[in-house]
């Protein structure tokens, strides 16, 4: 049995795409699958299951999301071991936030297979990509005229691919919990 992370693009975000975590653990296990927990309210569903096609089990989960609560929405899949890799062996423990920067992990749903030469600046330098595997990206958010810029949307306009972000610390909350 596999131990799975569903990462779920863009709920609860301004009152969109509403979804209790309750419910959402509720539809998991009623669907079958094992160990379902949750983490905070941005759809991060820890899960295990029997079930080895991952492009399967992203579409079984998005159709379980949508007859259950009204919506479609992507899903990002990650195994436990591909979190503990982008934490612990990529060169994010070589990075840092400090209060003019923060680190963002960035999961694509598909491969993205062109090279990206790093580090990548968005347009207005509050995006700066570090690290770019087929699947994540590692950002630094850097304040620009009092605010952050948020990775996510650059990133998917550079990619062409869903995609949802997470900052280390709660990744690190979520593999606790495993």
């Amino acid at each position: 049995m596999e131990q799975y992370i569903a990462f779920l693009r863009g709920i609860n975000v301004s009152r969109q795409k509403t979804i209790k975590m309750e419910a959402l653990r509720t539809a998991f296990s009623d669907y079958g699958f094992e160990a379902v927990k949750t983490y905070i309210q941005s759809g991060n569903v820890l899960f295990k299951t029997d079930i080895s096609d991952e492009s399967q089990l992203v579409y079984e989960i998005e159709d379980l999301i949508e007859k259950g609560f009204g919506f479609r929405t992507d899903v990002i899949l990650r195994k436990t071991n591909d979190l503990e890799f982008i934490l612990h062996s990529s060169p994010i423990g070589k990075l840092s936030t400090n209060k003019e920067a923060k680190i963002y992990i960035t999961f694509l749903k598909n491969p993205f297979q062109q090279f990206i030469s790093v580090p990548l600046y968005s347009k207005n330098k509050d995006i700066e990509i570090v690290f770019q595997n087929n699947l994540d990206l590692i950002s630094f958010s850097h304040e620009v005229k009092g605010s952050y810029g948020f990775p996510n949307s650059f990133i998917e306009k550079l990619t062409g691919i869903p995609a949802t972000t997470r900052n280390p610390n709660t990744l690190e909350k979520i593999l606790a919990m495993v």
